[in-house]
């Protein structure tokens, strides 16, 4: 009886997937806080890992990862949920360095070659954001002026188109990596179904197979 209860937890433990990511992270001015790996799966937010710190603003947390994918950072201070940040986790070590008062503003992910494109990614998108921001500042200076509201609309529209053809080129000229798909499918799902088709078509054989490659697919098929 002992042998096949033995036996059992071998064959039990052997069929555990093995942890394949780390990350470590390091959160200056942080004291006290528990810090929470998750991901998304099926539109719900699993917890991966966690971590409760105690005069240690460093930690490690680990995890399996079957391909690239999106996770998130969840930072909690007396119970609550007080910052969050979304990267690209590959399998291997990621390193994550960023500030207390600064968490996603300073934070810096090193490790995953889809973090890294993200980050180009997101550095371009923010500059867009700021031009918005700028042109809505202009339309309230100019809240009484039609003439101008209307040219400041006109900037708007071209805005929004030169952002959109962004990200269509940014997904096409990535398409050997997963970045692509998840890019496309995060911010271009109201797009013309013939981009969301050029995009998908471009995608290598891996990729489309990929979470975010299959993702895209159900997101086109639905518009169709």
């Amino acid at each position: 009886m002992k042998k096949h209860f033995l036996l059992l937890i071998i064959i039990i433990s052997s069929c555990s997937p093995k942890n394949n990511f780390q990350l470590n992270g390091d959160i200056k001015g942080l004291k006290k806080g528990t810090v929470i790996l998750t991901k998304s799966i099926k539109g719900a937010e699993v917890t991966l890992d966690s971590i409760n710190l105690n005069g240690s603003s460093k930690f490690t947390l680990n995890t399996f990862l079957i391909e690239p994918e999106v996770l998130k950072l969840k930072l909690t201070k007396s119970g609550t949920y007080n910052d969050e940040i979304e990267f690209f986790g590959d399998i291997g070590i990621t390193n994550f360095k960023t500030n207390l008062k600064r968490f996603s503003y300073e934070s810096n992910f090193e490790g995953s070659k889809q973090q890294e494109k993200l980050d180009d990614f997101n550095t371009m998108l923010n500059r867009f954001k700021e031009e918005n921001l700028n042109f809505i500042k202009t339309q309230i200076e100019f809240s009484g002026n039609q003439e101008k509201l209307d040219i400041i609309n006109r900037e708007l529209i071209n805005l929004k188109k030169r952002e959109m053809y962004f990200i269509i080129n940014f997904s096409i000229n990535n398409s050997d990596s997963e970045i692509s798909p998840y890019v496309a499918g995060k911010f271009l799902k109201d797009a013309n179904q013939k981009y969301l088709d050029t995009i998908y078509n471009s995608l290598s054989k891996k990729i489309k197979d990929s979470k975010y490659g299959v993702l895209l697919k159900e997101i086109k098929e639905f518009k169709n």
